[in-house]
């Protein structure tokens, strides 16, 4: 059985569609500056783009970014942190 994995991009896309973040970049753009990131609206509309979609736009997002971002939004109470949880 191989094993597949979802490109960073596309979980970033689906978290911010799912927690309706989608449409406010310039809180997208802080919650990556609080974790030390220096990002652009054109950035963040590169790694909005789906993996494997021709868009000259793309740019393959950071694992680094995306955990960080994940750890912004665990901060500010938008998604749950069960990591305690045993």
């Amino acid at each position: 059985m191989s094993v597949s994995t979802i490109p960073t991009n596309d979980v970033f896309k689906d978290l911010c569609l799912i927690l309706r973040l989608h449409k406010d970049k310039d809180y997208i753009e802080e919650l990556f500056i609080r974790k030390g990131w220096d990002v652009s609206r054109a950035k963040i509309n590169a790694w909005s783009k789906r993996a494997g979609d021709f868009n000259r736009d793309f740019r393959p997002m950071p694992e680094k970014a995306l955990r960080d971002f994940i750890d912004a939004l665990k901060e500010e109470k938008l998604i749950e942190d069960d990591s305690s949880a045993v």
